[in-house]
């Protein structure tokens, strides 16, 4: 079985609070039954420059947010036997800190819209796609509105229910490219 865990932090890549640990957690334990389990996360300005220098670029496409592209690259690191993929854009992820930016829900719309988008670059194609928190909710949505033929099951977790990601209706065409 092959799962991709989506996330928007990972430790020791990125961290807040207890989304971080399971996202770097959880793969290690899956590869350990056997599971070939990876990581998808930001490339945040705020990973350490060891790790940093040690990513290979796998290759880039072009993401789209509604009307427009952007650039979506892909970095890899193998830690601690699980392989991590990055997702960069320095638009939406060269900053200090995770969350809070007055763009937050068009900076994770994208990194959602990516996710499919890129498994061409990781070459790797997931039975399952383990999406973690608000940040990666609209992956679910997108992969069945834009994304049909992509086989895989999808599976949805909620960390802490305090965080929501609650935006105005305006992003739905502006951003998300929905009616």
């Amino acid at each position: 079985m092959k799962v991709l865990l989506v996330a928007s932090e990972a430790v020791p890549f990125a961290k807040t609070g207890g989304l971080g640990d399971v996202a770097g957690s959880l793969p290690r334990a899956l590869r350990q039954r056997g599971v070939d389990a990876r990581v998808l996360v930001p490339k945040y300005q705020g990973i350490a420059p060891e790790y940093r220098r040690e990513m290979l670029h796998l290759g880039s496409c072009s993401v789209p947010v509604s009307w427009r592209r952007q650039y979506g690259g892909v970095d890899y690191l193998q830690y601690q036997g699980v392989p991590f993929y990055f997702l960069d854009n320095e638009y939406y992820f060269k900053r200090d800190g995770y969350y809070g930016y007055f763009d937050d829900a068009e900076r994770f719309a994208f990194f959602s819209r990516a996710v499919p988008e890129v498994l061409g670059a990781l070459e790797f194609y997931p039975d399952i796609i383990h999406c973690h928190d608000w940040q990666t909710a609209l992956v679910l949505l997108y992969l069945k509105e834009f994304y049909p033929h992509i086989p895989a099951k999808t599976v949805f977790t909620v960390h802490n229910l305090k965080y929501q990601g609650r935006f105005t209706h305006w992003i739905l065409h502006n951003i998300l490219g929905l009616g």
